[in-house]
């Protein structure tokens, strides 16, 4: 079985990460005695700034490699990933990142030896993806409101203080001035609804962000996206959700509307900002589709958070039917 490691050298590297008791340059040793235990011997492929992973993967991929392991934070497993939709390839998780949303949405732990375990003893299972306007997200797309924050919070996430004062400083600004935004919603191109919201968060995954589980039940194998509507929020409002959601709690959720579907298409009386899986992807009007199974990773033989069990079929056809 040829096995290529698609590492991030720098990954990690962020005042906001979580703690990581080895160095980046260690994790690279580390992980290659831990898979070697496994009987696991991969080629190492180094991302760059010119490629984030996505171009290593899919000439892997064009290669027959068997399995993929991307070691680095989201934006490298997401970039990995984004390589291997519908491919035969599987993509294998070592989180070495920031905050690993999409490792503790699939289960999979933040200790280098425990992911590389899990990888060589674990089960291959298809997840879905989830497509906005051409663009890939493996966890969340975002109109509104957040696609206008994540550049200040991608500044904060930086070592530099300079850099941390300034996105503080134009995030508050963002939050401020934002208004909110007359849409068209289309709900499997059948159902159409007017809304006022400052948000629209399209979720294949339970976390992102901060941490933040805007659709606790969002499942990333029943062929179905979570559609969050911040309807009418006050900044006030907005502020206290997110607080909220960010301590786990679910007591604060004036005005959301939620539903389950398949596809939808927004439309704003101006052009909104877009992002997916934290990156700019323009403005609106923008289509949103799912692709079921689309992605094959390796997991744990339990049920992981965002993965449902068996018992649970019923799911893959309940749609959330408020307005």
């Amino acid at each position: 079985m040829r096995t290529v490691l698609i590492l991030n050298p720098t990954a990690g590297l962020s005042a906001f990460a979580e703690p990581q008791v080895n160095t980046p340059g260690s994790n690279e040793e580390i992980i290659l005695t831990s898979l070697r235990s496994y009987g696991i011997e991969p080629e190492v492929w180094y991302t760059t700034l010119e490629d984030a992973g996505e171009g290593l993967a899919t000439k892997a991929s064009d290669e027959h490699v068997d399995l993929m392991i991307a070691a680095g934070g989201d934006g490298t497993v997401h970039a990995v990933a984004s390589g291997l939709i519908k491919r035969e390839s599987r993509l294998g998780i070592i989180p070495l990142g920031t905050m690993n949303n999409l490792a503790r949405s699939l289960g999979i732990p933040n200790a280098v030896e425990e992911a590389c375990a899990l990888i060589g003893t674990g089960e291959t299972h298809a997840i879905d993806v989830g497509k906005i306007n051409g663009q890939v997200f493996i966890e969340v797309a975002g109109i509104g409101l957040e696609a206008a924050l994540f550049p200040a919070g991608e500044a904060i996430k930086k070592l530099n203080i300079v850099s941390t004062v300034r996105g503080v400083i134009r995030g508050l600004f963002t939050l401020l001035s934002y208004k909110p935004t007359k849409l068209k919603i289309s709900f499997d191109e059948v159902q159409k609804h007017s809304y006022e919201a400052i948000q629209v968060t399209i979720c294949n995954a339970p976390y992102y962000g901060a941490h933040f589980k805007i659709a606790p039940e969002a499942i990333m194998d029943d062929g179905l996206l979570d559609v969050v509507i911040y309807r009418r929020f006050s900044k006030r409002e907005y502020i206290q959700h997110a607080i909220s959601i960010s301590q786990g709690r679910r007591v604060f959720q004036p005005k959301i509307r939620h539903r389950r579907v398949r596809t939808l298409h927004v439309s704003t009386d101006h052009p909104v900002e877009i992002q997916a899986d934290g990156l700019p992807h323009g403005h609106t009007p923008a289509s949103i589709e799912i692709m079921p199974g689309a992605l094959r990773v390796c997991v744990a033989a339990a049920k992981a958070p965002g993965l449902q069990e068996a018992v649970q079929e019923e799911k893959n056809t309940k749609l959330y039917t408020s307005s």
